[in-house]
């Protein structure tokens, strides 16, 4: 095994073990959405929606959204630091005849660190994620800003800016062409470097005109930059702009 496995791993458990079981409050949200059928897909798919949020006194908290998991560590109003872990679909029988005739790609694990700052609603963000399970082998890092806008005691809208870096193992795994995973796919050879890989933004949208329960919904937006743009996957076969929207019913509960 290798040691970023052992290493994120124990990472994890010190966090997990480092934040009391109960949060003060919950929240969980349930729904569906779609998103592209794979990273740089002209086809969309529809996707089950989860998520469950945990948040201390202390400022501690935990975020499971989708298949990305996060624990803040920090007992800090201010600031967040903590482990995340993230689950990558795999890419296999896709609409797409061409890239359907390559080589599948399987579901990868990664593992990292996150870091935030909460400044008077800004929101600085940034994540360190790499694969642990032998998949892609790469390393990608994300940095963010947002807002979180009060509307109404009941509505709060939070738009956000990103951009994603990925080496070349993430990008050549992706969204490189070549004689081990062309297939009978036809598409031409191409080496994807390391880069910038996207640029994007999302925005979240959470209504809760009841006492426990709400409404959620989640739009990104991204475009794909350098090598993963030009790449015949997407130049070819696919589109460099990627949409994903969920809509969640939520529920609350213990203190607020």
């Amino acid at each position: 095994m290798k040691m970023s496995r052992l290493f994120f791993a124990g990472l994890l458990a010190v966090s997990l073990c480092a934040v009391p079981a109960w949060a003060t409050e919950h929240t969980f949200g349930l729904g569906a959405g779609f998103a592209p059928d794979y990273e740089g897909s002209d086809d969309s798919k529809g996707i089950p929606m989860l998520m469950l949020k945990g948040n201390y006194d202390s400022g501690r908290s935990f975020t499971l959204m989708g298949p990305n998991l996060r624990v803040n560590v920090v007992p800090s109003k201010l600031y967040s630091f903590g482990p995340v872990l993230n689950y990558r679909m795999e890419r296999g029988d896709v609409d797409n005849n061409k890239v359907d005739a390559m080589k599948n790609i399987d579901s990868a694990f990664e593992a990292g660190v996150f870091g935030g700052i909460d400044m008077n609603n800004w929101l600085l963000g940034a994540e360190l994620l790499a694969d642990v399970s032998n998949e892609h082998d790469g390393t990608l890092a994300q940095a963010s800003v947002g807002y979180r806008w009060k509307a109404r005691p009941d509505l709060t809208i939070t738009p956000r800016v990103f951009t994603t870096y990925a080496d070349a193992d993430y990008m050549d795994t992706y969204f490189g062409v070549n004689s081990g995973n062309r297939g009978s796919s036809g598409l031409p050879d191409f080496k994807a470097d390391s880069g910038l890989k996207d640029a994007g933004f999302n925005l979240v949208v959470n209504y809760t005109p009841w006492e426990n329960w709400g409404i959620m919904g989640v739009l990104s937006y991204s475009a794909l930059l350098n090598d993963a743009k030009d790449s015949p996957i997407v130049d070819d076969e696919g589109n460099d702009k990627q949409m994903s929207f969920g809509l969640m019913g939520t529920y609350r509960w213990g203190s607020k």
